[in-house]
């Protein structure tokens, strides 16, 4: 890759505001991936179009492989070509800045798309969708992720952040992961191997993760809808819905809630252009009224800044903010 031409422009928190990058793409790298993956290769790809914020700026290459030997034979390749690859799941838990991303950001969405259920549970390759995993544990009666109804991410993205609600997490019913670095075979890494603490597993992020294997009870079907169904209606009840945000911004702090302590602090309503703190949930930021990322990125510093100044809490973010300033 090599960069054309760069316009940034100042902002309070000494970060650009927008910074426009135009690069130029390899002209061997970009013909040899897409003769390995025609079809599955874009260049200068708006990451607006493949995060929840609906915000962030273009990946140099965008590359979306549609079956696992391509996805390993891409990704095998960009490394040994000295390019930079970034790891995409569903996009849910990503703020990516308007500079966009270096190198190839890659997904496995379509490639690992494997469902089927086990002796213990269900094996579902990372690119599934959770509720595509939750409808097939309601249809083969199997229970124990209830919790996790509304969560919009993908199996393996569910595992990396261990994505949990309600005291619910995946890794409450995790066994093991198979995965894969760059160069490498795949391999299965049981669930007493990896360190599953609050929102983390452990995993680096070069890992690739191309299935997840859960254990789950079994249940009556017509039960599990309705305790998923539950689950759903408790949460349209209290966490914004119809509008571009990423979940949770930051991790509950031990012993508190991040949502409550940013009301107490009067932060509902507070906004940087574009960005918003819900009304109804405080831990929420919303793209409303066409939002930047640098929008977000500032609202998020004044957030932690005045809940430490008021609180003495420094937040820790639970989302990931990605990409060129």
């Amino acid at each position: 890759m090599r960069v054309l031409g760069v316009t940034v422009l100042g902002s309070r928190l000494g970060r650009g505001t927008r910074t426009e990058t135009a690069v130029e793409t390899d002209p061997k790298v970009l013909g040899d991936l897409e003769r390995m993956a025609p079809g599955q290769v874009l260049v200068a790809e708006p990451m607006a179009r493949h995060t929840s914020f609906g915000l962030g700026g273009p990946a140099d290459l965008f590359v979306e492989p549609t079956d696992p030997s391509t996805f390993r034979e891409c990704s095998d390749y960009l490394t040994e070509a000295g390019v930079p690859v970034t790891l995409l799941g569903r996009g849910t838990n990503v703020l990516v800045r308007s500079g966009g991303i270096e190198g190839a950001v890659m997904t496995g969405m379509k490639a690992f798309t494997t469902l089927a259920r086990t002796d213990v549970g269900v094996r579902a390759g990372s690119g599934v969708g959770l509720p595509r995993l939750l409808s097939f544990c309601a249809e083969n009666g199997l229970s124990g992720l209830e919790g996790l109804s509304g969560i919009p991410g993908s199996a393996g993205g569910a595992v990396v952040t261990n994505a949990g609600s309600f005291g619910v997490s995946v890794g409450d019913r995790l066994t093991g992961v198979t995965v894969s670095k760059p160069g490498g075979s795949s391999s299965f890494i049981p669930c007493d191997e990896l360190s599953i603490v609050y929102r983390g597993t452990g995993l680096s992020p070069e890992i690739l993760i191309e299935g997840i294997e859960l254990a789950l009870d079994p249940g009556e079907p017509a039960d599990i809808r309705a305790a998923q169904q539950e689950t759903l209606e408790r949460k349209w009840k209290t966490q914004p819905s119809g509008m571009r945000c990423a979940g949770c911004v930051f991790r509950n702090p031990a012993g508190g809630a991040a949502g409550k302590l940013i009301d107490e602090v009067g932060l509902k309503g507070l906004r940087v252009g574009g960005a918003v703190v819900s009304d109804l949930h405080a831990n929420f930021i919303l793209n409303d009224r066409g939002a930047t990322s640098e929008d977000v990125e500032e609202l998020i510093e004044i957030v932690r800044e005045r809940v430490a100044d008021a609180a003495g809490v420094t937040l820790e973010l639970e989302i990931e903010i990605t990409g060129r300033r």
